[in-house]
């Protein structure tokens, strides 16, 4: 799978460049506004609009070596979801590593190489969390501040990233991804399960000496192409084209580099 394309948190387009803007029609009032911001130190609450030759988007300002700098806000559902695709691109290879060079039950001689967990294990953990975390920030965007989560009864509930997912979202929207995707809902749920398992982490209460092995066996087990596929599913069936690859062609993926 190419990259994912970063977008902007709020966008809109122009019909105009912005050379074209006169500036006459500006109030006098807002130039110094604008004057006094640039020269301050202080860092704006307010909104601070990126003008760009097709549109717009919005950003924030930020401090650095005494220099206020204008930072595009990107959509974190697309950081998130990026994170995940390109912590997955070199999964494979590590879980091969991992399983060829493993001992062999039965045979002596073969060495241990605790790095080979690590490689694997570690961008697993990334891709499982970034995965879950595009889709609970997808669904913090889509349900209002004001909006009242309630049980079967009509009771007030804390949510849980399901319920959002399953009962709250399709409530708002006015259309439900269970009934035309049913079939990759399991696929969502497990995803959920183990990334709690891995927040939640704890060693099981059974005597024995190897109290996470559960937790490794789930995620040698699980499907990550499948599921990454599903989440850009579900969360593009509510919001079209948010997740999508980028045009260049390239594939960027995290590995592991010797300096």
């Amino acid at each position: 799978m190419g990259h994912i394309k970063l977008k902007p948190t709020i966008q809109f387009e122009i019909n105009f460049h912005p050379s074209e803007l006169d500036d006459i029609i500006i109030p006098e009032e807002s130039k110094e506004i604008a004057r006094d911001y640039v020269k301050s130190k202080k860092l704006s609450e307010n909104d601070i609009m990126i003008m760009m030759d097709n549109k717009v988007i919005y950003g924030y300002d930020y401090l650095y070596q005494n220099k206020k700098l204008i930072l595009p806000e990107v959509n974190p559902v697309t950081i998130f979801y990026s994170n995940a695709i390109m912590s997955s691109g070199l999964l494979q290879n590590y879980k091969e590593t991992l399983l060829s060079e493993a001992s062999v039950c039965g045979k002596n001689g073969q060495m241990i190489d605790l790095n080979h967990s690590g490689a694997f294990f570690q961008l697993a953990i990334n891709c499982i969390v970034n995965l879950q975390a595009t889709l609970e920030s997808f669904a913090n965007v889509v349900i209002p501040h004001d909006y009242l989560f309630t049980d079967s009864l009509g009771n007030p509930i804390i949510p849980t990233i399901s319920h959002k997912l399953n009962t709250s979202i399709p409530e708002i929207r006015s259309i439900n991804f269970k009934t035309k995707f049913k079939r990759y809902c399991k696929h969502i749920d497990a995803l959920i399960q183990l990334r709690n398992n891995i927040i939640h982490l704890k060693p099981v209460e059974q005597t024995t000496n190897t109290v996470y092995k559960n937790v490794y066996r789930q995620l040698l087990n699980f499907d990550y192409h499948k599921t990454i596929i599903v989440v850009s599913t579900f969360v593009n069936f509510y919001e079209p084209d948010l997740l999508s690859e980028c045009g260049c062609g390239n594939d960027f993926s995290y590995d592991i580099i010797k300096k």
